[in-house]
């Protein structure tokens, strides 16, 4: 906050508010908000409406709580706060606040404060995991990797894309999750090359590639993992696709270390898959920080890496090559940034043929 230059911060993303409060309230976006925080250097406090006053108070008991709603807006209890703590200067998520609500705060604070951008004061905080919150995300991964199990052992000829994607959800839900990180991608054949396809009614045949992009929520902590597999037959020519993909990954979990940005890990596992001619395949990042979001910083990719990678960051790494119209394949762990490099935290087998996926499950 010093360094911004402002005298407190506003806090309206739901992560964010978890992250420093523990308060869990559901925002109903874009909206309806299920609170704000103000953090000044020595007084924090949770501004929330009747709804989620019980939640707040028991969640979040060294925060100051105060409640809006029926004549009073929020922005009328910001600005009576402001006016009796006398802030001159509010930093504000940039990212996440809507502009009406910039707006309508802005109204309301005219003659007595300033609201500035600070769009990520909090984000270098979340970006660096403690032991609780590493603790958290390897129940995910491991929710994750026992859903992968399970829907491996369902997945045969015949079986629909959105069959895949509601047992991955189901799954989840009656083994202790609130539910999934992100809509699974659970797409077959051509769909495949389609990195963030949505499932449909496709039946999978034997000759298809399967792929399982998944993540659940567990306590508030996402996890995500892809694998690319094949019931039997593997189409031309992604035998040898699968494998310079799994290069990649491989190359950059061995050669990630403490110090790099994400551009310069992207660059590796980019330079891998270019090498082999299929470049202008890879269309996306190499990946993305994960925690209370399933995308949040660090940034892995060409355009947004300007990060420098530290220990205790958890992050994916995922290439992938499309060819449109064929098929793709992206295989994608999670890894824990360590003083001695990347930890992996995805167990679930990387192989190509269900019946080697299968064959090491069962050991």
């Amino acid at each position: 906050m010093a360094g911004a230059g402002v005298d407190a911060v506003l806090v309206s993303q739901p992560e964010s508010r978890r992250y420093l409060s523990g308060y869990s309230g559901s925002d109903l976006p874009p909206r309806e908000s299920a609170g704000y925080l103000l953090v000044t250097g020595d007084r924090q406090y949770l501004l929330t409406d009747p709804r989620t006053e019980g939640q707040a108070a028991a969640e979040a008991p060294s925060f100051e709580l105060r409640v809006y709603g029926g004549t009073s807006r929020m922005s009328d209890v910001l600005r009576d706060l402001v006016t009796e703590l006398g802030i001159a200067r509010i930093g504000f998520e940039a990212h996440h606040l809507s502009y009406g609500s910039w707006r309508q705060l802005t109204e309301a604070l005219e003659d007595k404060a300033s609201l500035l951008p600070t769009p990520d004061i909090i984000d270098q905080l979340r970006s660096v995991k403690d032991p609780d919150e590493i603790d958290a995300i390897r129940n995910s991964v491991a929710l994750n990797d026992a859903a992968f199990a399970f829907l491996a052992r369902q997945l045969r000829p015949g079986v629909s894309e959105l069959d895949l994607a509601w047992e991955t959800e189901r799954y989840f839900r009656t083994h202790g999750a609130e539910g999934v990180s992100f809509d699974p991608i659970t797409v077959a054949g051509p769909n495949t090359a389609i990195p963030h396809a949505r499932p449909g009614e496709r039946l999978v045949e034997s000759d298809d590639l399967v792929i399982f992009d998944m993540g659940a929520k567990l306590h508030g902590y996402c996890s995500d993992m892809t694998r690319t597999i094949c019931i039997d037959s593997v189409p031309d020519p992604f035998s040898d696709i699968w494998q310079i993909v799994l290069g990649a990954l491989s190359e950059a979990e061995q050669r990630v270390q403490i110090g790099m940005t994400g551009t310069e890990l992207d660059a590796v596992a980019r330079g891998v898959i270019e090498k082999s001619g299929y470049g202008d395949a890879f269309v996306h990042g190499l990946g993305h920080g994960i925690g209370l979001e399933v995308h949040e910083p660090p940034w892995v990719t060409r355009t947004r890496g300007d990060m420098v990678l530290q220990q205790g960051m958890v992050f994916s790494i995922e290439p992938g090559i499309y060819l449109p119209g064929t098929g793709g394949v992206r295989i994608e762990d999670l890894v824990l940034l360590t003083e001695r490099g990347a930890e992996v935290l995805c167990s679930s087998p990387k192989k190509l043929r269900l019946a080697e996926v299968l064959s090491d499950l069962d050991r």
